[in-house]
């Protein structure tokens, strides 16, 4: 996943950038127009980002990199996210 940066900084081109240790949760669904993709919110206290991820690996990798930035370790199975 080229837009996590140092397994900590989201950063969508020519539009914004997260520290992902700021972030306190993450939901997500799955698009259904474009199957296969991924809507991601990123809730930061009151607000939210949204980032779409092209695959359920792009959105395990944000959400793992997610819980390294916080100083934890998350190992989730491709399942989880689908299903």
């Amino acid at each position: 996943m080229e837009d996590l940066k140092e397994n900590r900084y989201l950063l969508k081109k020519t539009s914004y950038v997260v520290d992902l240790n700021n972030v306190d949760f993450i939901t997500w669904n799955e698009n259904e127009r474009d199957l296969g993709k991924f809507l991601a919110k990123l809730h930061i206290g009151t607000k939210e980002t949204r980032y779409m991820c092209q695959t359920a690996s792009e959105l395990k990798q944000l959400l793992e990199g997610w819980a390294e930035a916080k100083g934890k370790k998350l190992e989730i199975d491709l399942l989880e996210i689908k299903w």
